[in-house]
């Protein structure tokens, strides 16, 4: 019927004969891949915020517990997981130790800035203290992770800085030297001026007990840290002799 009704009406295209309800239904009609998407990402976003629930948690469990004493079944505890579903995330507590290293590694990459040449070593070394002693404080439990991972030699964390932070040193040490070639600063050893600020901005996460006590202070304030970041700062430039 709809064949012979357009053989009738010449001139006009199909489209146009074909009924408003049947083209809205054509214009509109959505892909069957289309169809199934809500229900891909809404399995994605439920796995999204397991896996970031677990990883949060495991964090805290191995800060307090330490790496050797905690358990899945105490991540899964804390998280008001079933141990089946950390899991079946993470097969075993080596993948999710590792899992936790490389988000923390990944997190501190990330929230130090590059050097940038042109603004100088004064200018880089203060902003790069202070923000390792920000990173430090928001992320408690991340750097004694670390500490302990390192402490135990854990070769997950060791590849990783040999493949990467050295990669990274490589890049900062050429802006350093290009600094002390300029006369900006005298010449160091990039290796131990970063171990250096790394042990120095660091303690004020791994050792706060430590510091609390040489404060007399039951927990740390604004200003400590404010204090920190000066001190440590005036030091580095002056070992350095940065100038300006």
């Amino acid at each position: 019927m709809l064949f012979s009704s357009c053989v009738a009406q010449e001139g006009k295209s199909i489209l146009q004969i074909i009924s408003p309800l049947v083209l809205y239904s054509i214009n509109e009609a959505t892909p069957l891949t289309d169809v199934k998407r809500p229900k891909d990402q809404l399995k994605a976003h439920i796995r999204a915020q397991n896996q970031m629930l677990i990883l949060e948690t495991s964090e805290r469990v191995f800060a307090r517990q330490g790496l050797a004493k905690t358990t899945t079944q105490m991540i899964a505890d804390e998280a008001g997981l079933p141990k089946a579903n950390v899991h079946y995330y993470y097969r075993s507590k080596k993948d999710l130790l590792e899992a936790v290293l490389e988000r923390i590694l990944r997190l501190w990459l990330d929230s130090v800035s590059e050097f940038n040449a042109e603004e100088g070593p004064k200018l880089n070394l203060t902003r790069y203290i202070s923000e390792k002693i920000d990173q430090s404080r928001a992320n408690k439990n991340a750097s004694k992770i670390f500490a302990m991972a390192l402490i135990g030699e854990e070769a997950f964390v060791l590849d990783y800085l040999r493949n990467l932070f050295v990669t990274e040193l490589s890049r900062e040490k050429a802006t350093i030297q290009q600094w002390v070639a300029q006369g900006l600063m005298a010449p160091v050893s990039t290796e131990h001026l970063f171990i250096s600020i790394w042990a120095m901005t660091q303690t004020y996460a791994d050792f706060d007990a430590q510091v609390k006590i040489m404060l007399q202070k039951d927990e740390l304030e604004e200003s400590d840290y404010e204090e920190a970041k000066h001190f440590i700062t005036r030091m580095v430039l002056a070992g350095c002799d940065v100038k300006g």
